[in-house]
């Protein structure tokens, strides 16, 4: 099955993550080139797949769980992170296929994620149950990437439509 993104992991140097269309993130030793833990159930159609402080994100283009967090250390899944708000599903909102997902940088505490069908972003506040704190909506394509800058206060998005966008980021998003 073909593999859409790799990450070392920063506090050991000797483990890589990867997942693509299998449906399953592995833990690989570069050591010893063997797996080491397999997570079962992501769809990983992207760059959608992060670490920080003992957890994995993982971002699943798919109609349901798009957003996931793992525990690092024994591949127990620990909680979904809602995509679609309830008042955009009773809307009748498209949900979004999740293409790109990342974990701030500077202390973890907002997740950014985008992708297609809904073509939109969105920011998470992770001291806030990881609510959503900031969308980017009615972009003409899909957002294949996202990113935020090393001190944290900037995200930008990249799409179909050629375009990356950078959005400064104001206050707690609280």
């Amino acid at each position: 099955m073909r593999v859409f993104c790799s990450k070392f992991v920063k506090e050991e140097e000797n483990l890589l993550i990867s997942g693509g269309w299998d449906k399953t993130i592995k833990i690989w030793d570069v050591r010893s080139g063997d797996v080491v833990r397999n997570i079962c159930g992501p769809f990983i159609c992207g760059d959608s797949i992060d670490m920080y402080d003992g957890f994995i994100l993982s971002g699943s283009y798919s109609d349901t769980n798009q957003l996931q967090l793992w525990e690092f250390s024994t591949g127990k899944f620990v909680e979904e992170i809602q995509f679609q708000t309830n008042a955009e599903k009773q809307a009748g909102g498209a949900a979004c296929q999740i293409y790109s997902t990342q974990f701030q940088k500077t202390g973890g505490d907002l997740i950014v994620a985008g992708g297609a069908v809904a073509n939109e972003a969105k920011i998470f506040n992770g001291g806030d149950y990881f609510q959503p704190a900031a969308t980017i909506t009615d972009l003409s394509r899909a957002v294949y990437t996202t990113d935020f800058n090393n001190a944290g206060d900037m995200v930008a998005i990249g799409g179909g439509d050629g375009v990356v966008r950078c959005f400064n980021i104001v206050g707690d998003m609280d």
